[in-house]
């Protein structure tokens, strides 16, 4: 029994071990910064409140169109000064009192009623739409980001690799000269640039900082130990299509608005109908003041008759509207597929330029070997062996910005935004 209790101890120990080491390197990752920008920008929940305002709003709405109880209360007293006031032959009579309870209700057709809820949800649905393309552009901010920071970051990796190099072989110079295999000019050529390097290998690490602090402010995050990010990757199964895309959702939402605006016109122009009752005490405190209990009730029916052709003028507007609207999306479909099809040949040909590098990567990679095996013997130029370096590390950063362009070009693929 002891023993299975430790080693149930022991799994639970394990477990959490490993659940914080996956929290704490799911922070490097691309996902993480993501997420974190999602939850604290001031944008997308601003808008997510106004999706809930509308949707309160739309409560509001049904419940105007069901009973409503008021309380009246009302006294008044006209006086009359030599002749001089109001008729005291009319209803006030003078003075008058009122206390009562009225309940009323207004009638619409279930047409008119059903439009008015449709312009509330289709209110709410062109918010997320905004939300959704709010987004989208954030998305893709910080994936930019972070592709600047994870760049930053590899290119110090590559100059803490040219250093190491120059590291190595500095010991072994510096007695092959001592021991005139090569002349001191030779070295202190070998010196400068080793020295420029770690300079550069500075310039690199400072605008790592920078653009980590950025990816931090963008996200909306605090971090501040520069971690070792990992590389990004993306759905690159993923075919971007215009009918799915935020921009044809919009369409679409945008379309049945003006459509339902259209019936709500329309409706306006219906006849009206009002009911209402009311009880309780109204006098003019003439005659038996104490009789005038009572209750009433009534009808309101109002139709409209001529409005110097308004309606006719806003129906015309609106479809006016709708008709602008599907000029915007059919070029906003042109510019989406124009997009997708310059994306996806840009992203072949940078492809094909990291496949030629890599060959060429091989040859430097193999003349700095050749050249390491005959540095001690002096065989080879000083010269000759710093442009070798050289030629490496230009390579190997030129195989990194191709790399890189290509995560860029499939984030703006993954991520179309149009201007």
């Amino acid at each position: 029994m002891a023993f299975q209790k430790k080693l149930k101890i022991a799994v639970l120990l394990l477990l959490f071990l490993v659940h914080s080491g996956y929290r704490a390197q799911s922070k490097n990752t691309l996902d993480y910064y993501l997420e974190t920008a999602q939850q604290t920008n001031p944008n997308l929940q601003d808008l997510k409140n106004q999706i809930s305002i509308t949707a309160i709003d739309s409560i509001k709405m049904q419940r105007e169109y069901g009973f409503k109880v008021i309380g009246i209360a009302d006294a008044s007293y006209s006086p009359q000064i030599n002749n001089w006031g109001y008729d005291g032959n009319s209803t006030i009579n003078g003075k008058n009192l009122a206390l009562l309870g009225r309940v009323s209700r207004d009638f619409v057709s279930k047409k008119n009623f059903q439009a008015k809820l449709n312009s509330f949800s289709l209110t709410v649905q062109q918010l997320l739409n905004q939300k959704n393309l709010s987004a989208l552009t954030l998305k893709k901010a910080v994936t930019e980001q972070y592709l600047l920071a994870y760049e930053s970051q590899e290119q110090t990796k590559i100059d803490q690799e040219i250093i190491h190099i120059f590291q190595q072989e500095d010991v072994i110079l510096k007695k092959l000269t001592q021991q005139s295999v090569f002349r001191q000019t030779d070295y202190l050529t070998f010196k400068v640039t080793q020295q420029q390097n770690e300079l550069l290998q500075k310039q690199h690490f400072a605008d790592f900082q920078n653009n980590f602090g950025l990816l931090q402010y963008l996200s909306g995050n605090n971090e501040k130990q520069l971690p070792d990010l990992e590389p990004p990757t993306f759905n690159k199964k993923m075919e971007p299509d215009f009918e799915e895309s935020i921009y044809a959702q919009t369409f679409r939402t945008d379309s049945l608005k003006l459509a339902n605006d259209l019936q709500l016109i329309n409706y306006n122009y219906q006849p009206k109908i009002s009911v209402f009752a009311d009880g309780g005490y109204s006098s003019a405190l003439i005659q038996t003041p104490y009789k005038n209990f009572g209750v009433s009730a009534g009808i309101s029916l109002t139709v409209p008759i001529y409005d110097g052709h308004q309606r006719q003028l806003s129906l015309e507007q609106k479809k006016i509207e709708l008709n602008t609207r599907k000029n915007y999306t059919q070029f906003e479909q042109k510019q989406f597929e124009q997009q997708k099809a310059q994306l996806t040949a840009q992203i072949r040909q940078y492809r094909d330029m990291i496949s030629l590098a890599n060959t060429q990567m091989k040859y430097a990679q193999t003349l700095i070997e050749a050249n390491l095996k005959q540095l001690p013997t002096g065989d080879v130029k000083m010269v000759d062996f710093i442009l070798a370096i050289t030629n490496y590390t230009t390579l190997k950063i030129g195989l990194l910005q191709y790399r890189m362009q290509v995560l860029r070009l499939e984030n703006h693929y993954e991520n179309i935004i149009l201007q």
